[in-house]
């Protein structure tokens, strides 16, 4: 996960993509191939929404996630992508200073399908809820095992919309429960 200003954008209509020329001003979360690919400045796309491509704007500072791929960097409609002015503070926060000890969690999309219990591991939060996007922060406990942080505004949004803590197929079946997409996946 970095923090990069987009600078130019290229667009090539042969090939359906977009390469989006980037200057990277923070690393919250990288890996090795993720440092060699980001060399270029360079973050590729699809050209297409249906294929998950995205629109980023030129001079726009952002939070991405993304993948390596034949060390090129990709994002798409599936990564974290929101920019850094939308950000809740305790969301600004999190990426300057709590995520990062998060790093050893992962954290389980459950906010547009049903997921069980089986999907609960040991190393892995549940997402099931905007609530998590907001406010949480899937952190390694005493014990070993990962879990959603606790404080006062995660629980506050999941009383607020009849969630009950720890029950990843909730939200799937609460009629009353409508997530709005996701603004920033609660990964480091």
């Amino acid at each position: 996960m970095i923090l990069a200003r987009v600078k130019k954008e290229q667009i090539t209509v042969s090939t359906g993509s977009i390469v989006y020329k980037v200057r990277v001003r923070k690393e919250f979360k990288i890996s090795e191939k993720g440092l060699v690919a980001l060399k270029s400045g360079k973050i590729h796309t699809s050209i297409y929404g249906s294929m998950c491509g995205v629109q980023l704007t030129i001079g726009k500072l952002y939070v991405l996630s993304g993948t390596i791929n034949s060390l090129r960097a990709y994002v798409n409609a599936c990564n974290m992508i929101e920019e850094w002015k939308h950000l809740t503070k305790r969301q600004r926060k999190g990426l300057k200073l709590m995520y990062k000890h998060g790093c050893s969690c992962k954290v389980k999309n459950c906010l547009y399908h049903r997921c069980n219990n089986s999907f609960k591991q040991r190393d892995s939060c549940v997402w099931n809820s905007t609530c998590e996007t907001l406010d949480g922060i899937c952190l390694r406990q005493a014990n070993g095992s990962c879990m959603w942080n606790k404080n006062k505004m995660l629980t506050a949004c999941r009383v607020r919309n009849g969630l009950v803590h720890g029950n990843s197929s909730v939200a799937a079946g609460n009629p009353h429960y409508h997530p709005s997409p996701p603004r920033l996946p609660l990964e480091p």
